[in-house]
Protein backbone atom coordinates (compact mmCIF):
# COMPACT_ATOMS: atom_id res chain seq x y z
CA UNK A 1 0.00 0.00 0.00
CA UNK A 2 1.66 3.66 -0.88
CA UNK A 3 1.50 5.86 1.13
CA UNK A 4 -1.08 7.99 -0.81
CA UNK A 5 -3.00 5.41 -0.21
CA UNK A 6 -2.68 4.69 3.46
CA UNK A 7 -3.01 8.82 3.96
CA UNK A 8 -6.96 7.88 1.80
CA UNK A 9 -7.54 5.44 4.50
CA UNK A 10 -6.62 7.38 7.36
CA UNK A 11 -8.57 10.32 5.98
CA UNK A 12 -11.98 8.34 5.56
CA UNK A 13 -11.34 7.00 9.42
CA UNK A 14 -10.94 10.67 10.84
CA UNK A 15 -13.78 11.56 8.57
CA UNK A 16 -16.19 9.21 10.54
CA UNK A 17 -14.55 9.67 13.91
CA UNK A 18 -15.21 13.32 14.04
CA UNK A 19 -19.01 13.37 12.80
CA UNK A 20 -19.24 11.04 15.53
CA UNK A 21 -20.29 7.46 13.34
CA UNK A 22 -18.53 4.29 12.53
CA UNK A 23 -20.16 3.76 8.52
CA UNK A 24 -16.44 4.45 6.90
CA UNK A 25 -13.92 3.29 9.35
CA UNK A 26 -11.83 1.09 7.13
CA UNK A 27 -9.86 -0.76 10.22
CA UNK A 28 -12.38 -2.38 12.39
CA UNK A 29 -15.49 -3.73 10.27
CA UNK A 30 -17.65 -4.20 13.24
CA UNK A 31 -17.91 -0.51 13.65
CA UNK A 32 -19.69 -0.38 10.81
CA UNK A 33 -23.06 -1.66 12.33
CA UNK A 34 -24.50 1.44 13.53
CA UNK A 35 -26.90 -0.91 15.83
CA UNK A 36 -24.34 -3.14 16.93
CA UNK A 37 -24.15 -6.22 17.69
CA UNK A 38 -25.07 -6.54 20.79
CA UNK A 39 -23.87 -10.24 21.69
CA UNK A 40 -20.35 -9.67 20.82
CA UNK A 41 -20.10 -6.56 22.88
CA UNK A 42 -21.28 -8.54 25.94
CA UNK A 43 -19.05 -11.23 25.21
CA UNK A 44 -16.38 -8.78 24.62
CA UNK A 45 -17.06 -7.31 28.36
CA UNK A 46 -17.10 -10.21 29.80
CA UNK A 47 -13.61 -11.15 29.33
CA UNK A 48 -12.82 -7.29 30.27
CA UNK A 49 -14.66 -7.89 33.60
CA UNK A 50 -12.59 -11.28 34.36
CA UNK A 51 -9.45 -9.98 33.13
CA UNK A 52 -9.97 -5.87 35.36
CA UNK A 53 -11.30 -8.44 38.43
CA UNK A 54 -7.89 -10.32 38.41
CA UNK A 55 -6.04 -7.55 37.59
CA UNK A 56 -7.88 -5.65 40.85
CA UNK A 57 -7.25 -8.80 43.04
CA UNK A 58 -3.48 -8.62 42.13
CA UNK A 59 -3.03 -5.08 42.78
CA UNK A 60 -4.96 -4.89 46.55
CA UNK A 61 -3.12 -8.31 48.10
CA UNK A 62 0.26 -6.99 48.06
CA UNK A 63 -0.75 -3.86 49.46
CA UNK A 64 -2.15 -5.36 52.46
CA UNK A 65 0.76 -8.05 52.52
CA UNK A 66 3.99 -5.45 52.48
CA UNK A 67 4.92 -5.55 56.22
CA UNK A 68 4.38 -9.04 56.00
CA UNK A 69 6.50 -9.95 53.21
CA UNK A 70 9.05 -7.28 54.40
CA UNK A 71 9.53 -9.13 57.85
CA UNK A 72 9.71 -12.93 56.07
CA UNK A 73 12.33 -12.21 53.71
CA UNK A 74 14.35 -9.82 54.90
CA UNK A 75 13.43 -6.65 53.03
CA UNK A 76 14.43 -3.02 53.89
CA UNK A 77 12.53 -0.07 52.53
CA UNK A 78 13.72 0.35 48.93
CA UNK A 79 13.55 -3.25 48.07
CA UNK A 80 10.34 -3.12 49.26
CA UNK A 81 9.52 -0.20 46.79
CA UNK A 82 10.89 -2.53 43.90
CA UNK A 83 8.56 -5.09 44.91
CA UNK A 84 5.67 -2.90 44.33
CA UNK A 85 6.95 -0.69 41.29
CA UNK A 86 8.81 -4.35 39.81
CA UNK A 87 5.02 -4.79 38.72
CA UNK A 88 4.64 -1.48 37.39
CA UNK A 89 8.31 -1.47 35.86
CA UNK A 90 7.92 -4.61 33.71
CA UNK A 91 4.36 -3.04 32.53
CA UNK A 92 6.03 -0.19 31.62
CA UNK A 93 9.22 -1.41 29.95
CA UNK A 94 7.33 -3.30 27.01
CA UNK A 95 4.01 -0.12 26.58
CA UNK A 96 5.59 1.29 23.55
CA UNK A 97 6.37 -2.50 21.75
CA UNK A 98 3.12 -3.89 22.83
CA UNK A 99 1.05 -0.87 21.32
CA UNK A 100 2.81 -0.86 18.20
CA UNK A 101 2.45 -4.51 17.94
CA UNK A 102 -1.42 -4.47 19.00
CA UNK A 103 -1.75 -1.35 15.81
CA UNK A 104 0.37 -3.29 13.23
CA UNK A 105 -1.06 -7.27 13.81
CA UNK A 106 -4.17 -7.39 16.07
CA UNK A 107 -4.90 -7.58 19.34
CA UNK A 108 -6.56 -10.72 20.37
CA UNK A 109 -3.59 -13.28 20.59
CA UNK A 110 -1.34 -10.68 22.11
CA UNK A 111 -3.93 -10.12 24.64
CA UNK A 112 -4.20 -13.92 25.94
CA UNK A 113 -0.28 -14.52 25.51
CA UNK A 114 -0.59 -11.78 28.36
CA UNK A 115 -3.10 -13.84 30.62
CA UNK A 116 -0.63 -16.53 30.28
CA UNK A 117 2.78 -14.45 31.27
CA UNK A 118 0.93 -12.55 33.95
CA UNK A 119 -0.07 -16.07 35.81
CA UNK A 120 3.41 -17.53 35.54
CA UNK A 121 4.54 -14.41 37.14
CA UNK A 122 2.08 -15.06 39.85
CA UNK A 123 3.21 -18.60 40.37
CA UNK A 124 6.96 -17.43 40.60
CA UNK A 125 6.31 -14.88 42.57
CA UNK A 126 4.81 -17.35 45.04
CA UNK A 127 7.75 -19.56 45.65
CA UNK A 128 10.41 -16.23 45.52
CA UNK A 129 12.39 -16.51 48.63
CA UNK A 130 14.98 -12.94 48.50
CA UNK A 131 13.48 -9.52 47.99
CA UNK A 132 14.84 -8.99 44.88
CA UNK A 133 14.35 -12.23 43.03
CA UNK A 134 10.88 -10.87 44.48
CA UNK A 135 11.00 -8.27 42.49
CA UNK A 136 12.02 -10.06 39.66
CA UNK A 137 9.05 -12.26 39.33
CA UNK A 138 6.56 -9.33 40.03
CA UNK A 139 8.30 -7.64 36.65
CA UNK A 140 7.59 -10.73 34.73
CA UNK A 141 3.87 -10.38 36.21
CA UNK A 142 4.56 -6.54 34.79
CA UNK A 143 5.20 -7.48 31.58
CA UNK A 144 2.05 -9.60 31.27
CA UNK A 145 -0.17 -6.75 32.94
CA UNK A 146 1.37 -4.34 29.97
CA UNK A 147 -0.89 -6.61 27.29
CA UNK A 148 -4.15 -7.08 29.86
CA UNK A 149 -3.67 -2.66 30.72
CA UNK A 150 -3.18 -1.79 27.15
CA UNK A 151 -5.26 -4.41 25.40
CA UNK A 152 -8.36 -4.86 26.88
CA UNK A 153 -8.86 -1.06 26.95
CA UNK A 154 -7.78 -0.91 23.09
CA UNK A 155 -10.20 -3.89 22.47
CA UNK A 156 -13.72 -2.25 24.18
CA UNK A 157 -12.66 0.58 21.86
CA UNK A 158 -12.41 -1.67 18.55
CA UNK A 159 -15.81 -3.56 19.63
CA UNK A 160 -18.30 -0.79 21.24
CA UNK A 161 -19.82 2.56 20.05
CA UNK A 162 -17.70 5.54 20.96
CA UNK A 163 -20.81 6.95 22.31
CA UNK A 164 -21.25 4.58 24.68
CA UNK A 165 -17.62 3.84 25.49
CA UNK A 166 -17.50 5.42 28.75
CA UNK A 167 -20.32 3.52 30.45
CA UNK A 168 -19.12 0.38 29.50
CA UNK A 169 -15.17 1.34 30.94
CA UNK A 170 -17.16 2.04 34.10
CA UNK A 171 -18.80 -1.55 34.24
CA UNK A 172 -15.07 -2.59 33.59
CA UNK A 173 -13.83 -0.46 36.50
CA UNK A 174 -16.82 -2.07 38.53
CA UNK A 175 -14.83 -5.68 37.95
CA UNK A 176 -11.73 -4.18 39.00
CA UNK A 177 -13.10 -2.60 41.94
CA UNK A 178 -14.73 -5.78 42.98
CA UNK A 179 -11.69 -7.89 42.58
CA UNK A 180 -9.62 -5.22 44.95
CA UNK A 181 -12.61 -5.37 47.48
CA UNK A 182 -12.04 -9.07 47.69
CA UNK A 183 -8.28 -9.29 47.12
CA UNK A 184 -8.51 -6.42 50.84
CA UNK A 185 -10.77 -8.61 52.64
CA UNK A 186 -9.05 -11.96 51.52
CA UNK A 187 -5.55 -10.50 52.00
CA UNK A 188 -5.45 -10.42 55.65
CA UNK A 189 -6.71 -13.54 56.16
CA UNK A 190 -4.69 -15.43 53.62
CA UNK A 191 -1.42 -13.64 55.30
CA UNK A 192 -2.69 -14.51 58.33
CA UNK A 193 -3.86 -17.97 58.19
CA UNK A 194 -1.79 -19.66 55.03
CA UNK A 195 1.09 -17.04 54.84
CA UNK A 196 2.10 -14.07 52.09
CA UNK A 197 2.90 -16.63 49.54
CA UNK A 198 -0.54 -17.38 48.51
CA UNK A 199 -1.60 -14.42 48.17
CA UNK A 200 0.66 -14.69 44.47
CA UNK A 201 -0.62 -18.63 44.02
CA UNK A 202 -4.41 -17.49 44.85
CA UNK A 203 -4.01 -15.98 41.28
CA UNK A 204 -3.37 -18.98 39.18
CA UNK A 205 -6.81 -20.65 39.36
CA UNK A 206 -7.98 -16.73 38.26
CA UNK A 207 -5.54 -16.28 35.93
CA UNK A 208 -6.17 -19.40 34.02
CA UNK A 209 -9.54 -19.20 34.00
CA UNK A 210 -9.18 -15.81 32.26
CA UNK A 211 -7.09 -17.31 29.34
CA UNK A 212 -10.14 -20.12 28.57
CA UNK A 213 -12.89 -17.75 28.50
CA UNK A 214 -10.60 -14.91 26.22
CA UNK A 215 -9.52 -17.91 23.85
CA UNK A 216 -12.89 -19.41 23.36
CA UNK A 217 -14.66 -15.74 23.25
CA UNK A 218 -13.02 -12.55 21.73
CA UNK A 219 -12.27 -12.68 17.97
CA UNK A 220 -10.13 -10.34 15.83
CA UNK A 221 -12.21 -7.15 14.07
CA UNK A 222 -9.11 -5.02 13.76
CA UNK A 223 -7.07 -4.94 10.33
CA UNK A 224 -4.06 -3.08 10.22
CA UNK A 225 -3.90 -0.92 7.31
CA UNK A 226 0.49 0.21 7.74
CA UNK A 227 3.31 -2.07 6.61
CA UNK A 228 4.76 -4.23 9.96
CA UNK A 229 7.80 -2.02 10.87
CA UNK A 230 9.53 -2.27 14.60
CA UNK A 231 11.63 0.73 16.41
CA UNK A 232 13.79 -1.40 18.59
CA UNK A 233 15.46 1.69 19.05
CA UNK A 234 13.10 3.91 19.80
CA UNK A 235 11.54 0.73 22.44
CA UNK A 236 15.52 0.43 23.80
CA UNK A 237 16.06 4.21 24.43
CA UNK A 238 12.81 4.90 25.94
CA UNK A 239 12.93 1.67 28.40
CA UNK A 240 17.10 2.58 29.36
CA UNK A 241 16.04 6.02 29.79
CA UNK A 242 13.21 4.92 32.56
CA UNK A 243 15.10 2.24 34.19
CA UNK A 244 17.88 4.85 34.88
CA UNK A 245 15.73 6.58 36.52
CA UNK A 246 14.06 4.76 38.72
CA UNK A 247 17.93 3.27 39.84
CA UNK A 248 18.68 7.08 40.58
CA UNK A 249 15.92 8.25 42.73
CA UNK A 250 16.51 4.87 44.53
CA UNK A 251 20.16 5.78 45.18
CA UNK A 252 18.99 8.84 46.33
CA UNK A 253 17.48 7.02 49.13
CA UNK A 254 20.91 5.26 49.91
CA UNK A 255 22.59 8.54 50.15
CA UNK A 256 24.77 8.14 47.08
CA UNK A 257 23.96 12.41 45.70
CA UNK A 258 26.78 12.25 43.20
CA UNK A 259 26.27 9.09 41.40
CA UNK A 260 22.41 9.02 41.17
CA UNK A 261 22.34 13.15 40.19
CA UNK A 262 25.17 11.49 36.87
CA UNK A 263 22.52 9.15 36.41
CA UNK A 264 19.43 11.63 36.68
CA UNK A 265 21.19 13.67 34.07
CA UNK A 266 21.81 10.41 31.90
CA UNK A 267 18.68 9.77 31.93
CA UNK A 268 17.25 13.30 30.72
CA UNK A 269 20.06 12.80 27.62
CA UNK A 270 18.80 9.78 26.58
CA UNK A 271 15.44 10.75 27.09
CA UNK A 272 15.71 13.62 24.62
CA UNK A 273 17.38 11.57 22.11
CA UNK A 274 14.60 8.77 22.07
CA UNK A 275 12.13 12.15 21.14
CA UNK A 276 14.61 13.28 17.89
CA UNK A 277 14.42 9.42 17.04
CA UNK A 278 10.84 9.52 17.55
CA UNK A 279 10.27 12.67 15.18
CA UNK A 280 12.88 11.23 12.71
CA UNK A 281 12.28 7.99 12.18
CA UNK A 282 9.46 6.49 9.59
CA UNK A 283 7.99 3.63 11.46
CA UNK A 284 8.13 5.01 15.55
CA UNK A 285 6.93 3.56 18.74
CA UNK A 286 5.90 6.35 19.85
CA UNK A 287 4.11 8.81 17.39
CA UNK A 288 4.21 11.97 18.89
CA UNK A 289 1.87 13.36 16.61
CA UNK A 290 -0.46 12.33 18.05
CA UNK A 291 0.12 14.88 21.01
CA UNK A 292 -1.41 17.66 18.47
CA UNK A 293 -4.84 16.24 19.21
CA UNK A 294 -5.37 18.81 22.60
CA UNK A 295 -8.00 16.19 23.91
CA UNK A 296 -5.57 13.51 23.61
CA UNK A 297 -2.66 15.36 25.42
CA UNK A 298 -4.60 17.51 27.84
CA UNK A 299 -6.16 13.86 29.60
CA UNK A 300 -2.96 12.73 28.70
CA UNK A 301 -1.06 14.98 31.30
CA UNK A 302 -4.34 15.33 33.36
CA UNK A 303 -3.92 11.65 34.20
CA UNK A 304 0.04 12.03 35.28
CA UNK A 305 -0.48 13.87 37.69
CA UNK A 306 -4.11 11.94 38.91
CA UNK A 307 -1.36 9.19 39.01
CA UNK A 308 1.52 10.65 40.87
CA UNK A 309 -1.05 11.46 43.32
CA UNK A 310 -2.50 8.26 43.48
CA UNK A 311 0.05 5.85 42.97
CA UNK A 312 1.35 5.41 46.34
CA UNK A 313 -2.00 6.64 48.96
CA UNK A 314 -2.91 3.03 49.51
CA UNK A 315 0.32 1.42 49.96
CA UNK A 316 0.85 4.54 52.55
CA UNK A 317 -2.53 3.90 54.22
CA UNK A 318 -0.90 0.23 55.06
CA UNK A 319 1.78 1.17 56.35
CA UNK A 320 0.29 3.38 58.51
CA UNK A 321 -2.39 1.11 60.18
CA UNK A 322 -0.24 -1.73 60.33
CA UNK A 323 2.95 0.17 62.08
CA UNK A 324 1.62 3.18 63.39
CA UNK A 325 -1.50 2.27 64.95
CA UNK A 326 -0.72 -1.84 64.92
CA UNK A 327 -3.41 -3.60 63.38
CA UNK A 328 -3.67 -6.55 62.16
CA UNK A 329 -3.00 -7.57 58.07
CA UNK A 330 -7.18 -8.89 57.98
CA UNK A 331 -8.19 -5.32 60.24
CA UNK A 332 -6.44 -3.53 57.63
CA UNK A 333 -7.55 -4.53 54.79
CA UNK A 334 -11.21 -4.57 55.87
CA UNK A 335 -10.18 -0.80 56.78
CA UNK A 336 -9.57 0.11 53.40
CA UNK A 337 -12.57 -0.89 51.61
CA UNK A 338 -14.59 1.87 51.76
CA UNK A 339 -12.10 3.41 49.02
CA UNK A 340 -12.89 0.52 47.13
CA UNK A 341 -16.37 0.98 47.60
CA UNK A 342 -17.00 4.66 46.79
CA UNK A 343 -14.78 4.28 43.35
CA UNK A 344 -16.88 1.07 42.85
CA UNK A 345 -20.16 2.83 42.70
CA UNK A 346 -18.56 6.42 41.33
CA UNK A 347 -17.14 4.74 38.44
CA UNK A 348 -20.36 3.45 37.17
CA UNK A 349 -21.66 7.08 37.76
CA UNK A 350 -18.76 8.90 36.12
CA UNK A 351 -18.86 6.91 33.21
CA UNK A 352 -22.56 7.40 32.62
CA UNK A 353 -22.46 10.87 33.36
CA UNK A 354 -19.48 11.44 31.16
CA UNK A 355 -21.62 10.01 28.27
CA UNK A 356 -24.30 12.65 29.52
CA UNK A 357 -22.62 16.06 29.87
CA UNK A 358 -19.50 15.51 28.61
CA UNK A 359 -15.91 14.17 30.22
CA UNK A 360 -14.87 17.77 31.01
CA UNK A 361 -16.93 18.81 34.53
CA UNK A 362 -17.11 15.10 35.43
CA UNK A 363 -13.40 15.08 35.08
CA UNK A 364 -12.45 18.48 37.01
CA UNK A 365 -14.95 17.35 39.93
CA UNK A 366 -12.87 14.46 40.25
CA UNK A 367 -10.10 15.24 40.33
CA UNK A 368 -11.06 17.64 43.41
CA UNK A 369 -12.70 15.21 45.18
CA UNK A 370 -10.10 13.07 45.17
CA UNK A 371 -6.95 15.59 45.90
CA UNK A 372 -9.82 16.56 49.03
CA UNK A 373 -9.61 13.07 50.19
CA UNK A 374 -6.22 12.41 50.27
CA UNK A 375 -5.49 15.98 52.16
CA UNK A 376 -7.88 14.90 54.47
CA UNK A 377 -5.82 11.63 55.12
CA UNK A 378 -3.38 14.72 56.56
CA UNK A 379 -5.60 14.61 59.74
CA UNK A 380 -5.34 10.80 60.82
CA UNK A 381 -5.15 8.50 63.09
CA UNK A 382 -8.89 9.29 63.99
CA UNK A 383 -11.18 6.20 62.14
CA UNK A 384 -13.67 8.39 61.30
CA UNK A 385 -11.63 10.81 59.58
CA UNK A 386 -10.37 7.91 57.77
CA UNK A 387 -13.71 6.59 56.56
CA UNK A 388 -14.51 10.48 55.58
CA UNK A 389 -11.14 10.37 53.61
CA UNK A 390 -11.69 6.97 51.68
CA UNK A 391 -14.97 7.69 50.64
CA UNK A 392 -13.88 11.18 49.23
CA UNK A 393 -10.78 9.60 47.49
CA UNK A 394 -11.86 6.80 46.23
CA UNK A 395 -15.60 8.87 44.85
CA UNK A 396 -13.44 11.09 43.11
CA UNK A 397 -10.93 8.63 41.30
CA UNK A 398 -14.08 7.30 40.37
CA UNK A 399 -15.80 9.88 38.72
CA UNK A 400 -12.22 10.44 36.87
CA UNK A 401 -11.04 7.96 35.52
CA UNK A 402 -13.37 6.36 33.45
CA UNK A 403 -14.27 9.79 31.42
CA UNK A 404 -10.96 10.56 31.09
CA UNK A 405 -9.71 7.11 29.87
CA UNK A 406 -13.02 7.50 27.18
CA UNK A 407 -11.87 10.66 26.15
CA UNK A 408 -8.63 9.71 25.35
CA UNK A 409 -9.96 6.64 23.50
CA UNK A 410 -12.53 8.55 21.63
CA UNK A 411 -9.71 11.15 20.74
CA UNK A 412 -7.70 9.01 18.20
CA UNK A 413 -8.66 7.56 14.53
CA UNK A 414 -8.97 3.81 15.12
CA UNK A 415 -5.62 2.61 13.74
CA UNK A 416 -3.38 4.73 16.68
CA UNK A 417 -5.69 3.42 19.53
CA UNK A 418 -3.00 1.09 20.39
CA UNK A 419 -0.35 3.32 20.69
CA UNK A 420 -3.26 5.64 22.17
CA UNK A 421 -4.22 2.95 25.02
CA UNK A 422 -0.11 2.48 25.45
CA UNK A 423 0.82 6.11 25.79
CA UNK A 424 -2.52 6.36 28.73
CA UNK A 425 -1.25 3.20 30.27
CA UNK A 426 2.46 4.96 30.51
CA UNK A 427 1.48 7.96 31.88
CA UNK A 428 -0.51 5.62 34.90
CA UNK A 429 2.25 3.61 35.04
CA UNK A 430 5.09 6.38 35.48
CA UNK A 431 2.97 8.45 37.75
CA UNK A 432 2.43 5.66 40.03
CA UNK A 433 5.96 5.04 39.75
CA UNK A 434 7.08 8.45 40.82
CA UNK A 435 4.81 8.53 43.35
CA UNK A 436 6.29 5.30 45.39
CA UNK A 437 9.06 7.04 44.85
CA UNK A 438 8.82 10.22 46.30
CA UNK A 439 6.66 9.00 48.89
CA UNK A 440 9.93 6.88 50.09
CA UNK A 441 12.34 10.26 49.28
CA UNK A 442 9.80 12.29 51.74
CA UNK A 443 10.07 9.44 54.49
CA UNK A 444 13.82 9.31 54.64
CA UNK A 445 14.11 12.84 54.95
CA UNK A 446 12.26 12.59 58.01
CA UNK A 447 14.18 9.31 59.37
CA UNK A 448 16.94 7.26 58.60
CA UNK A 449 15.42 4.40 55.45
CA UNK A 450 17.02 1.90 58.26
CA UNK A 451 15.00 3.22 60.93
CA UNK A 452 12.01 2.64 58.49
CA UNK A 453 12.40 0.06 57.15
CA UNK A 454 12.55 -1.92 60.75
CA UNK A 455 9.62 -0.03 61.72
CA UNK A 456 7.55 -1.45 58.29
CA UNK A 457 9.13 -4.92 58.71
CA UNK A 458 7.62 -5.17 62.47
CA UNK A 459 3.92 -4.15 60.92
CA UNK A 460 1.79 -5.49 63.61
CA UNK A 461 4.29 -7.12 65.96
CA UNK A 462 4.58 -3.74 67.21
CA UNK A 463 2.50 -4.64 69.96
CA UNK A 464 4.68 -7.41 71.49
CA UNK A 465 7.84 -5.08 69.78
CA UNK A 466 7.14 -1.40 70.75
CA UNK A 467 10.16 0.39 69.08
CA UNK A 468 10.92 3.87 70.49
CA UNK A 469 7.14 6.46 70.53
CA UNK A 470 9.97 9.11 68.90
CA UNK A 471 10.62 6.94 65.63
CA UNK A 472 7.19 6.24 65.56
CA UNK A 473 5.65 9.53 65.72
CA UNK A 474 8.39 10.54 62.84
CA UNK A 475 7.24 7.65 61.19
CA UNK A 476 3.66 9.42 61.18
CA UNK A 477 4.52 12.64 60.15
CA UNK A 478 6.64 11.73 57.36
CA UNK A 479 3.58 9.80 55.97
CA UNK A 480 1.17 12.51 56.57
CA UNK A 481 3.60 14.90 55.34
CA UNK A 482 3.57 12.99 51.93
CA UNK A 483 -0.14 12.64 51.75
CA UNK A 484 0.25 16.25 51.55
CA UNK A 485 2.42 16.40 48.59
CA UNK A 486 -0.16 14.34 46.55
CA UNK A 487 -3.02 15.78 47.24
CA UNK A 488 -1.21 19.27 45.43
CA UNK A 489 0.02 17.37 43.13
CA UNK A 490 -2.94 15.82 41.83
CA UNK A 491 -5.04 19.28 42.15
CA UNK A 492 -2.20 20.64 39.26
CA UNK A 493 -4.47 17.99 36.93
CA UNK A 494 -7.51 20.31 37.21
CA UNK A 495 -6.48 22.98 34.65
CA UNK A 496 -5.61 20.68 32.02
CA UNK A 497 -9.29 19.11 32.20
CA UNK A 498 -10.49 22.81 32.16
CA UNK A 499 -8.46 23.81 29.51
CA UNK A 500 -10.47 20.52 27.01
CA UNK A 501 -13.78 23.00 27.93
CA UNK A 502 -12.15 24.71 24.10
CA UNK A 503 -14.25 22.89 21.48
CA UNK A 504 -11.86 21.58 18.72
CA UNK A 505 -12.64 23.93 15.26
CA UNK A 506 -14.43 22.55 12.73
CA UNK A 507 -11.43 21.38 10.26
CA UNK A 508 -9.95 18.10 8.99
CA UNK A 509 -8.13 17.19 12.37
CA UNK A 510 -5.67 14.68 10.09
CA UNK A 511 -4.25 17.98 8.59
CA UNK A 512 -2.56 18.82 12.03
CA UNK A 513 -1.70 14.91 12.56
CA UNK A 514 0.46 14.76 9.64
Amino acid sequence: MSESDVLNEELRSWRGWGAGTHKEDVVSSHECNAVGDRRRIFLVVSVAILTNFMTGYNARLAVVGLPSIAHDIGADIWSMMWIIQGYMLGSTFVQLVVGRLADLFGRVKLFNLGILVFTVGALTSGFSAHPYVLALTRLLQGLGGAFLMNLSVTILADNIPLNMLGRWLGFTQVAWRAGAVIGLTLSGFIIDFLGWRWIFLSQIPIGLLTWFWSSKTLKEVYRSIERPRIDFAGFGLFTTSITILLISLTLIGYGYGSTSRGLLVTSIVLLGIFVLWELKTSSPALDLKIFKIWQFTGGIVAQLFYSIGFGASLTLLSIYLQTVEGFSSSLTGLLLIPFELAYLVSGVVGGWLSDLVGFVPITIAGLAIASTGLYTFTKLPSITTLLIGEALFGAGAGLFVSPNTSSIMSSVPPQRRGVASSIRTLSFNLGFILSLNFSILTMTHYMPYEVASQLIALGESMNTQQPPAIEVRELDAAIKHSFLIQAVIMALGIPFSIARFKKPHKTNPLSSYK
